[in-house]
């Protein structure tokens, strides 16, 4: 029993680093499509069950969506962008090759196939404490929308 509680710990310990004591619950929360050419079927953000999702200045803000794709590309480009009234900022919070973040499916996509993304972003400490809107897109091999959600949040401290 204490191995297992031990191991479980141990595997836990990258959670655990999102907060102080434990690790958040990853909840389903209401997906905002954007023009979407995939099919988007659930969005869990780590800690956030309603809106706008708090993220910590310092620390990671995880989450994963799950979609079926409708078109087939050869690859995802992730970018995202903050949207503060009608100013769209570029934001390099993620990693640019999506098909390394698919924990189900993989690139070339498909159509048809589940596709599971793996979303993380670091909240550096330089950025504001403020409300904003962020537009997070995979691109797909012609620059189109495979993905685009929108996530109401608020940096803090």
């Amino acid at each position: 029993f204490i191995m297992g509680v031990t191991r479980i710990l141990f595997l836990s310990l990258p959670l655990l680093s999102l907060t102080l004591c434990a690790p958040q619950p990853r909840d389903e929360i209401e997906i905002q499509d954007c023009g979407s050419q995939a099919e988007l079927l659930s969005l869990t953000f780590d800690g956030c069950s309603e809106f706008p999702c708090i993220v910590h200045q310092g620390q990671h803000a995880t989450g994963q969506l799950t979609m079926r794709a409708r078109t087939p590309t050869s690859s995802l480009t992730c970018k995202i962008v903050g949207v503060i009234g009608p100013v769209e900022l570029p934001f390099n919070g993620c990693p640019v090759d999506a098909c390394d973040h698919l924990s189900t499916g993989d690139c070339e996509v498909e159509e048809g196939e589940m596709l599971v993304y793996d979303m993380d972003i670091e909240v550096l400490p330089v950025y504001p404490k403020i409300e904003l809107l962020a537009k997070w897109m995979l691109k797909d091999d012609q620059g189109e929308n495979f993905m685009c959600i929108t996530v109401p949040m608020k940096i803090e401290d």
